[in-house]
């Protein structure tokens, strides 16, 4: 059985002595004390965080670490008599992570003591008295958030980061720090990605063993090839950041069409024709701000991805409560910031309008639209028969040109 141990505990309790000595700079900057970088709050607020952390990480709130009191021999006969259970596949990923960040903690510690002996292996390159080679630099975080700034300006023509304040830019942070976060980054990255790699490989061993039982994540599909990786590339592409109408007309009929699919109504065929007219009457439209659009409805995305993962472990009632709130805030602000950012054009407020509500029907949770959909209205749509779709509509539009014309024209 995997268990937590040191593997957990060192790599959490230097996490945890970086988030408490943040926590201070951040408490310290909201009550406008200077200096806002204090190194004896950093140190007595990490210090105690990472002290709780460590415990935790090694397992001390951890049942199945505790083999002590009146009861162990039983619980331990209990635990022999039982049969043994395969560790779950998320549980050896996690336990192999922490391996792998606490070995490259002890290798980077080692090097650290042979790079600080007083007559190490290193090379001196620095006069007397005019350096410390053993001392660790620092840095203004406005020289590290900046150029990163810029690149991402120049390489996609938008301001994706915002200006950092000169407080904020001014302030002094240790090289040390910044190395930590590299690494930290560098874990969890590869972590993500083992994961999504052990997804993807299981999603395909079971569709090769039971295809029938195997779901497509279409919705996902349709997002990331017909609308995300279209409208991302469309400002690369057009340096006047104008395209014509019947580019981006699908936008404008598919909620008309895929709501006269499922309710067929007249107004939905109305509002379907008008769709197809604004070419002519709309030649052109401004995609200036749909790149900063797509990235916020991506920021939603990895949101619906968390709450996805988290619907397996949380039970329902506080899975609805925590997806209710948290995706229903992310939902309001990304049309907020649509319509805050398009504002002064109104074909392309409401062109990027429509292609984020379409967005957000193909990206988030199922249960989460069930909240938020009519049931009547979900019922509808969900009890449409897809494979004699085009019958159905034929037939339906038939019968309109055949009785529902003639009698509102008046004809008998």
């Amino acid at each position: 059985m995997l268990q937590p141990g040191l593997a957990r505990a060192v790599p959490m309790g230097i996490l945890g002595f970086i988030g408490g000595a943040l926590l201070a700079l951040v408490i310290r900057m909201l009550q406008g004390l200077d200096p806002a970088g204090s190194v004896g709050a950093a140190f007595v607020l990490g210090a105690f965080i990472s002290s709780g952390v460590f415990v935790w990480g090694m397992g001390g709130f951890d049942p199945r670490m505790s083999v002590h009191g009146e009861h162990a021999e039983e619980e331990h006969a209990v635990v022999k008599a039982a049969p043994p259970q395969e560790p779950a596949p998320t549980s050896i990923l996690g336990a192999f992570t922490w391996q792998v960040t606490f070995w490259t903690i002890l290798c980077v510690l080692i090097i650290a003591v042979f790079a600080f002996l007083p007559a190490g292996p290193h090379i001196r390159n620095v006069h007397p008295g005019q350096g410390d080679v053993s001392g660790v630099g620092f840095v203004a975080l406005g020289g590290i958030y900046q150029p990163i700034r810029e690149f991402l300006q120049t390489a996609t023509s938008l301001e994706l980061l915002p200006k950092m304040s000169d407080e904020l830019a001014s302030l002094q942070v240790s090289y040390l720090i910044l190395f930590i976060v590299f690494v930290a980054i560098t874990m969890i990255s590869l972590f993500l990605f083992g994961a999504l790699f052990a997804g993807a490989v299981s999603y395909f061993i079971q569709g090769k063993k039971n295809p029938d039982s195997t779901s497509i994540a279409w919705r996902v599909l349709i997002f990331i090839f017909g609308v995300a990786a279209p409208l991302l590339t469309i400002p690369l592409l057009v340096s006047s950041r104008e395209v014509p109408m019947a580019v981006v007309v699908p936008v404008f009929l598919l909620p008309p069409l895929l709501l006269l699919i499922a309710y067929r109504r007249p107004i939905w065929a109305i509002l379907l024709l008008i769709g197809l007219a604004l070419p002519v009457l709309v030649p052109t439209v401004k995609v200036t701000n749909i790149a900063s659009v797509m990235f916020a409805v991506i920021g939603v995305g990895i949101l619906a991805f968390i709450f996805n993962v988290l619907h397996h472990f949380l039970a329902e009632r506080s899975w609805k409560i925590a997806a209710g709130i948290v995706l229903s805030i992310a939902v309001i602000g990304v049309l907020v910031y649509t319509v805050g950012l398009t504002r002064d054009d109104f074909w392309e407020m409401l062109f990027s309008v429509l292609a984020v509500i379409f967005s957000l029907l193909l990206i988030l949770p199922v249960p989460y639209l069930k909240l938020i959909i009519p049931a009547s209205m979900w019922a509808k749509f969900a009890a449409i028969k897809w494979m004699t779709l085009i019958p159905d509509v034929a037939g339906w539009l038939a019968e309109v040109l055949r009785t529902g014309l003639p009698s509102f024209l008046g004809q008998k």
